[in-house]
């Protein structure tokens, strides 16, 4: 998954926006924050979408990048 189809399935989620600074972009849902990194033609590594998906749990609730793969 890339940067960008990510931050599609944020958008749709709630999820805004914050700021960006360099190639890093700064979510926040709720009280929730992640800051994901976007450079162009490269997927996002199992383990950062696995921070990914812990950092925003408590905003998203449990599981809910892969209930969005599915």
């Amino acid at each position: 998954m890339t940067a960008n189809e990510l931050l599609r399935i944020l958008k749709q989620h709630g999820c805004l926006k914050l700021r960006q600074k360099g190639s890093h972009v700064i979510v926040g849902c709720g009280k929730c924050r992640a800051s994901i990194p976007v450079h162009p033609g490269e997927d996002l590594g199992r383990g950062l979408l696995g921070r990914l998906e812990r950092d925003l749990e408590p905003c998203l609730g449990k599981e809910w990048l892969k209930n969005q793969q599915d």
